[in-house]
């Protein structure tokens, strides 16, 4: 499992992501802010995480060229074309945008989760199932927090996070 998160500012997201990874899987963020770059790396080495992830700082934009893929999950929280993106990705991945409706091939990323989670269990890979587990937890977090996959345009904007 390969994670890509543009955009990790203190690390809130990092960890919750890297807690649900698979022993052998691997975390690449970005993030302009050094200040917050140095908050989120003493984080992950307090956690246990910091010998597989690993925190670019820079402009996303300007680093994204040096990064190799293909990632199975890219978390965006900046902006960045998604045709930089799109090359990226794994066959099968998701790009998870903040502030945006969430969708993979047509699904929700929870829709898109669950999924996930029965074909890893189906195939016999019981390693994925807490990395999937733990990207529901992050996004049904996300959604409690308005940054989320639900399209009801009565929800409210929660305008810390714009």
């Amino acid at each position: 499992m390969r994670i890509l998160e543009i955009g990790s500012g203190r690390g809130d997201r990092t960890l919750v992501l890297a807690a649900g990874m698979p022993a052998e899987g691997t975390l690449i963020g970005m993030e302009s802010d050094a200040a917050h770059v140095a908050v989120a790396r003493e984080r992950l080495r307090a956690a246990g995480h910091d010998g597989r992830v690993s925190i670019i700082v820079g402009e996303p934009v300007r680093f994204l060229h040096k990064v190799r893929g293909p990632f199975d999950v890219i978390v965006l929280n900046a902006d960045v074309p998604r045709d930089r993106l799109d090359r990226l990705l794994a066959p099968g991945g998701a790009i998870v945008e903040n502030h945006a409706t969430i969708t993979v091939n047509n699904m929700t990323i929870a829709e898109w989760l669950a999924q996930a989670k029965a074909d890893a269990e189906k195939r016999g890979l019981p390693e994925l199932l807490p990395m999937l587990d733990g990207l529901s937890q992050a996004t049904e977090r996300l959604r409690t927090a308005d940054w989320n996959d639900n399209p009801d345009t009565q929800t409210p904007a929660d305008d810390d996070h714009q």
